[in-house]
């Protein structure tokens, strides 16, 4: 092995040193001023708050696209407003396709979620940058605000009396009074803490793993000189494709969690509508010739 090898693991390892991991990650532009500059109060606070930075700067390029696409708004739509018009479309026909028509009000925020991680899974791809996504502290804040979204919608659609009723368990009669203490423990254990844990930790597992995948393979790259760069590119497909689905899973798992706590009578009449529109169709002809 060269110096310049050595010197290129030595580095990847000393900035991992600095994340207090035993070299886990590829290092990322904060991280590596932070090795060449340790005496720099900004650049230690930007890596003390690395993932914040990161997700900041996801945030900023949403914002920024999606303004300019709004601004340079065209009867044929092209480049930026061509792309956000069939994100948006999209979305919305797959949100609306489980909750109904009422599910447009929520697609800015189940919209703005995928899109936030998905462009966040993808950025620790791009070299010198990381995923904010790969650490517990971003996926959690995620999965938190989903529930809080998921909880405010609940008493928006049945009120707080009804609201506090149903995580009550709905009780009837004595038996069902006396079972109160017991649902609202278990309704709550799940409401707040299952389900933020089951939408956190499954993306921060999965993410912080591709992190691992990528960086080893980089090593391996390092190592027996570029030898598995093409098992590096199968791996990064598929780092690609895990984070989408990982990305549609969030996505797909909050807009559910969302219909389970909606009002069931507008999906109900819905359905009547529907076979009231079907008409006779499916009645047979009784008339005799």
């Amino acid at each position: 092995m060269s110096m310049t090898e050595q010197q290129g693991i030595a580095a990847i390892q000393a900035v991992a040193q600095n994340h207090g991991q035993a070299a886990e990650e590829l290092p990322n532009l904060i991280a590596l001023l932070e090795h060449l500059f340790p005496k720099s109060r900004l650049v230690h606070f930007l890596f003390t708050w690395e993932n914040l930075a990161f997700s900041a700067a996801v945030l900023a390029l949403i914002i920024f696209t999606a303004l300019r696409a709004a601004r340079k708004k065209s009867f044929i739509p092209k480049g930026l407003q061509n792309v956000w018009e069939l994100v948006v479309e999209v979305l919305e026909g797959f949100v609306t396709g489980i909750l109904g028509p009422r599910g447009a009000e929520h697609v800015p925020y189940l919209g703005t979620l995928f899109v936030y991680i998905l462009l966040a899974n993808w950025l620790g791809m791009i070299p010198l940058m990381k995923s904010p996504t790969s650490a517990w502290s971003t996926t959690i804040a995620l999965a938190l605000m989903t529930t809080v979204y998921i909880q405010w919608v609940g008493i928006k659609e049945h009120g707080f009396f009804n609201y506090v009723k149903h995580l009550a368990g709905n009780p009837i009669g004595i038996l069902g009074l006396a079972l109160v203490p017991l649902m609202l423990i278990i309704n709550l254990s799940i409401e707040f803490l299952a389900v933020p844990l089951s939408l956190s930790l499954r993306l921060f597992a999965n993410i912080s793993s591709e992190d691992k995948l990528l960086y080893k393979f980089a090593e391996l790259n390092v190592l027996y000189k570029g030898l598995p760069f093409f098992f590096q590119l199968f791996a990064n497909v598929l780092v690609i494709i895990f984070s989408f689905v990982q990305a549609f899973v969030f996505l797909l798992l909050s807009t559910v969690y969302i219909s389970l706590i909606l009002p069931h009578d507008h999906e109900e009449s819905h359905d009547a509508a529907r076979e009231n529109s079907l008409g006779p169709i499916h009645e047979p002809s009784t008339k005799e010739h």
